[in-house]
């Protein structure tokens, strides 16, 4: 989608489709009311016969009958004028988009109701193009052109633009299937994304991570008879600056191994990889727009399948860190792979740790679809990881870890068990097994994806399936300390 702006009265705007704001109970003012009278008042006649009443993204197409330029006003709900925030203008423009193509429409101006919202309705707008049948034969046609009615100014436009097509790169990878999206396959994209940009790439086969002690990792590796890698991509720009690691699960096929997952819905654990994917999907960012800070991720690639070598219940692994885990279900392998490469990670020595994972489905009947929980410490940074959230339209909900909690995991003959014997506090209790494997010293957020990785069904702004979170919040966590250094 080719995105330009153009700086005209909103009648004079040529396009298939031009896209205006209206909020609920509210009178037509301004341009709006001006655009409405030059189409005969065919705008206040949709309101006053409650065809379109402005709720949240609803959506009513307009024909203008060439009394304007634009072919089609397209009315999109903006909801109660006072809940307006650039989350939801980045939806409004993704319901655009989705209500233009569905009626044929390829040219879509855009009228900015507000102009510091731009960024947000250039990724709304891309990341609602987005189309996940990528195996289809007969594809859906993309939009091939936004127009931003308004002044659109270059590094904006550059940065909206970078981000929304990492985290359609993230989606893509999150919709292939696990015969095509392998840890082989991730683990190329990864040292693609390094020779672009000049990362150091290392990627650490089965051989080498058992001599290096991953023996939790190796110990969910060994059920798949597809090769596994523990993958890191380093990003330096300042010996001097600080240190951020992020840390994403790379599961990419999770049958839950010998603890077998039910058969319903187990092809969607495909998705099981998408930490990883987010943590790619950020790297492309950094190369881009090369922040100020240095930035390492690292991602543990494998499948968790019930193979012959499989890990059983009951089996004990060491780990990297040295300390050993019971593990009482194999379905509760993410955490354990996790736990190597969150200590591989701190061999960085970074300053800040973010892990992102799809972990428990837990989260999922705690906050649905609507928040990724956040876990971990100190208060402040948490605090930092979860404003940026909130700038990035991502809602993030912290959950609590007591001193308490530690007991979840208690085992007879190892260091740790990776699930706790009842089922009692399962998010909080993954949370605090990755604790154990991150130093003190280290600022640590946990982000659980498990639950807004993959919408079961399509939004407005949005197509069902992948999702790319994470990425957008660790933009904005990135461009903080840049402001703060």
């Amino acid at each position: 989608m080719k995105v330009t702006s153009i700086d005209k009265k909103l009648e004079d705007v040529k396009a298939d489709a031009l896209a205006v704001i209206l909020f609920e109970g509210e009178k037509l003012e301004g341009e709006i009311a001006r655009l409405d009278k030059k189409v005969d008042g065919a705008v206040s006649e949709a309101l006053r016969l409650k065809e379109f009443k402005g709720k949240l993204y609803d959506t009513t197409s307009i024909f203008t009958h060439r009394k304007i330029s634009s072919i089609r006003i397209l009315l999109i709900g903006g909801g109660k004028k006072k809940d307006f925030s650039s989350r939801i203008a980045r939806n409004l423009a993704g319901t655009a988009v989705r209500r233009a193509k569905k009626i044929g429409v390829k040219t879509l101006a855009f009228h900015l109701y507000r102009p510091d919202t731009t960024e947000e309705i250039i990724e709304g707008a891309k990341l609602g193009d987005f189309d996940p049948g990528i195996y289809k034969s007969k594809k859906t046609e993309g939009l091939k052109e936004l127009v931003i009615v308004g002044l659109l100014d270059k590094e904006i436009l550059k940065h909206s633009t970078v981000v929304a097509d990492a985290i359609n790169k993230v989606r893509k990878m999150q919709v292939e299937p696990a015969n095509i999206m392998t840890p082989r396959e991730m683990a190329n994209e990864a040292e693609r994304i390094g020779r672009k940009y000049g990362f150091k790439v290392e990627v650490i086969d089965e051989k080498e991570a058992e001599k290096r002690g991953m023996g939790a990792f190796i110990g969910v590796a060994k059920g798949s008879e597809e090769p596994s890698f523990m993958v890191s991509m380093s990003y330096t720009v300042n010996k001097k600056a600080s240190i951020l690691a992020v840390v994403g699960k790379g599961i990419t096929f999770d049958s839950g191994g010998i603890s077998i997952k039910p058969s319903a819905k187990m092809h969607d654990m495909k998705m099981d990889m998408s930490g990883a994917a987010s943590c790619l999907g950020f790297m492309y960012v950094v190369g881009e727009l090369k922040p100020k800070v240095n930035v390492v991720a690292v991602m543990p690639l494998t499948e968790n399948l019930p193979g012959g070598k499989a890990l059983k219940p009951g089996d004990i692994l060491k780990s990297m860190s040295g300390k050993t885990i019971e593990v009482l279900n194999t379905d509760a392998e993410g955490r354990v792979v996790l736990a190597d490469g969150l200590a591989y990670a701190g061999k960085f020595n970074p300053d800040f740790i973010v892990d992102l994972a799809t972990l428990t489905g837990a989260v999922d009947v705690a906050l649905g679809g609507e928040a990724t929980a956040i876990l971990g410490r100190s208060q402040k940074f948490i605090d930092k990881v979860i404003s940026a959230g909130e700038k990035a339209g991502e809602r993030l909900w912290q959950f609590p870890i007591y001193t308490e909690h530690k007991d979840l995991l208690r085992s007879d003959i190892a260091d740790l068990s990776n699930i706790p014997p009842s089922r009692s506090a399962g998010v909080i209790a993954a949370a605090v097994f990755l604790q154990e494997f991150v130093k003190e010293s280290v600022d640590w957020a946990h982000l659980d994806i498990a639950s807004t990785a993959w919408v079961e069904s399509e939004k407005p702004y949005l197509a069902k399936g992948p999702t790319g979170v994470g990425v957008r919040t660790l933009v904005k966590f990135v461009e903080n300390l840049e402001k703060e250094s």
